[in-house]
């Protein structure tokens, strides 16, 4: 296993956040306050609270994948219980009467859950030239293996006598088959991205909302993956292969962020918040096994494996503006500025290590601009909500279009001591997947995946 352009890029991409509320607008709160779901959002909401708040937000995600290769599909899901959103929120104002610019401030405490890992995915395919045994092959005459070092899937596939060595050749080749050779694998992932922030906003005469934060992230992710590979012919000595990959990344980081929102008058609120990088300490653990069936059974296993390295994802720059429609409701809407193009990897000691690998994230990445916008409507102490995200492609060149898009809905109810909310949040994106690469690229398989996710989020919150 190594760490690559599509690791800093997973990990650089976020989704939306947030309470209920928030979610049931699209992520559109920029501009608005008086919501926790400002504390992974723009720090300066703080400012228009008038009270304290506390707030919890449980969810479930059901997620379905369809998967085609070679005109064939496959169908797969997963669900997942989480906890989208915790925080509470210390407000402290002045009243009406007393004198001085600065109104108030509120000191917040939150969690928010930035996106999930939970997918899982398959497919089938029928095979008649190169596989992944010629892949194998292949990457031990680029790289070699050291035949006394099995630590690798080369080394494995020469162990297993999946590939062999021509002394002659002063090559390794593939172990013969023949005919068409049937391909499957399920692919399962799991774990999140997650970010504690502690946050400050402050009202400057009520027309001036400033803010602060510091967020400390938190990342799980682990893939398991289970290619297979099985021919049925006579002549050759090959009958099966299983292929397990297992790799479990974790991480901690740390970002600030500062942001202002000013409201010139009672029917308009501009806001804008600025992100920086995020600095990530990061640890991979690793092991693959290989079972292959010919005459007799060989089953090999790499020892366990660790590396620790550093991340450092893109700085986020989002503006927003908000149209207050009196006791009606209101309009609003967020641009967000993510140079994905900006992504670095570092090993320990800033050796260079990952040189190849950045050269590849500034070549392969650009910047993109992800557009937020939602609503709400109150009806006395009802609320309705719906709402729009994009996300952009962040690609600079590609045949596929990667874009993310949010549908949501929402609804709530207010009363003076407490409220709930909830929302659904219908997400969609395209991916692109290979489980092996080949010199002659028109026979390495390509997968390619639609993702629909469906995740239903509550918020419970009481004011004190």
């Amino acid at each position: 296993m190594a760490q690559n352009e599509n690791d800093a890029l997973r990990y650089s991409r976020l989704g939306i956040s947030g309470t209920a509320r928030v979610q049931g607008i699209g992520g559109s709160q920029a501009a608005l306050g008086a919501d926790a779901g400002n504390l992974a959002g723009n720090p300066a909401g703080l400012g228009l609270y008038r009270r304290s708040e506390f707030t919890f937000s449980p969810g479930i995600q059901f997620g379905n994948t369809k998967s085609t290769v070679d005109g064939a599909s496959s169908v797969d899901q997963r669900q997942n219980l989480n906890l989208g959103q915790l925080g509470v929120v210390f407000g402290r104002r002045k009243s009406d009467g007393t004198e001085g610019a600065w109104r108030g401030g509120s000191f917040g405490i939150g969690f928010a859950r930035q996106q999930s890992f939970h997918n899982k995915f398959n497919y089938q395919r029928a095979a008649s030239g190169a596989t992944i045994v010629e892949s194998l092959a292949e990457s031990a005459n680029k790289f070699g293996i050291g035949q006394t070092n099995f630590e690798n899937r080369e080394g494995l596939a020469y162990e297993t006598y999946l590939i062999n060595y021509d002394e002659d050749a002063k090559e390794y080749y593939a172990t013969n088959r023949l005919g068409v050779v049937q391909q499957s694998e399920d692919v399962l992932s799991q774990g999140a991205q997650n970010q504690w922030d502690f946050a400050y906003g402050a009202s400057y005469r009520d027309k001036l909302f400033l803010g602060a934060s510091i967020g400390l992230s938190t990342m799980r992710y682990n893939q398991v993956s289970t290619f297979k590979e099985s021919e049925n012919n006579s002549t050759t000595v090959f009958h099966n292969l299983t292929l397990r990959d297992e790799f479990t990344t974790t991480g901690n980081g740390i970002n600030g962020r500062l942001g202002i929102i000013f409201k010139p008058n009672d029917l308009l609120r501009v806001g804008a918040s600025f992100q920086t990088p995020t600095y990530y300490a990061m640890n991979d653990s690793y092991q693959t096994s290989l079972q292959v069936q010919e005459h007799e059974s060989h089953n090999v296993s790499t020892d366990p494996g660790e590396y620790s390295y550093n991340l450092t994802t893109p700085m986020r720059l989002n503006g927003g503006v908000a149209f207050i429609l009196g006791k009606n409701g209101f309009i609003s809407g967020d641009l967000e500025y993510v140079d994905y193009s900006k992504a670095r990897l570092n090993d320990e000691t800033d050796s260079g290590e990952f040189r190849d690998e950045n050269n590849k994230i500034s070549t392969l990445f650009k910047p993109a601009v992800n557009f937020k916008v939602g609503a709400e409507g109150r009806f006395d102490i009802f609320r309705l909500r719906a709402g729009y995200a994009l996300m952009g492609d962040p690609y600079e060149n590609s045949a596929f279009d990667r874009k993310q898009s949010f549908i949501t809905a929402g609804a709530g109810i207010r009363q003076s001591g407490y409220f709930l909310d909830v929302a659904l949040v219908n997400s969609s994106a395209n991916s692109v997947y290979s489980p092996y690469t080949l010199n002659n690229v028109s026979e390495q398989p390509v997968v390619n995946t639609k993702n629909r996710f469906n995740n239903l989020l509550f918020t419970v919150g009481l004011n004190f």
